[in-house]
């Protein structure tokens, strides 16, 4: 249907109207387009800010409480679960390596790996999530008076 015009002042109401009429109709194709289900991460790749711990083999949790900063080339991680947590600072200046992990009350374990100093630990990654995984030299709640190490597993995504 074509309006009549008698004059500038209308053909002007009538573009305002096909406009009008032109985003009412983007935005019912947009979503129609729009999908409710979020596309869900490939293999080995964790949803941003989550992390999956384990300590001696055994899951100890999952947290969606992760911070990460980075400068240059070194990466700080940091992971709260309930009164427990991980601390790592990972670094990509030759390749990816970790410098420190920290477990702080981890299923009873708190303990520690020090690059060249104790314990040992290696860094992959796949998509956004880093696996770090080793061995970590600390006190396990059972016996808190004997050293012992621990292996641990992060996945952690930033």
């Amino acid at each position: 249907m074509r309006l009549r015009t008698c004059g500038a002042r209308f053909r002007s109401v009538e573009n305002s109207i096909c406009v009008a009429a032109a985003a009412v109709l983007m935005i019912g194709v947009a979503a129609g387009c729009s999908s409710d289900k979020a596309v869900p991460p490939g293999p080995g790749v964790l949803p941003p800010g989550t992390a999956v711990l384990s300590v001696d083999g055994k899951d100890v949790g999952t947290t969606y409480s992760v911070r990460c900063e980075s400068i240059d080339w070194m990466t700080r991680i940091h992971t709260d679960l309930e009164a427990s947590g991980v601390s790592a600072m990972l670094s990509n200046a030759n390749r990816l390596k970790a410098e420190f992990v920290r477990l702080h009350d981890l299923g009873g374990f708190t303990g520690s790996y020090e690059r060249e100093l104790q314990g040992e630990a290696t860094v992959t990654m796949t998509g956004p999530t880093y696996h770090i995984t080793g061995a970590a030299l600390g006190f396990n709640n059972a016996k808190p008076t004997r050293l012992t190490a621990e292996t641990f597993t992060i996945k952690v995504s930033c």
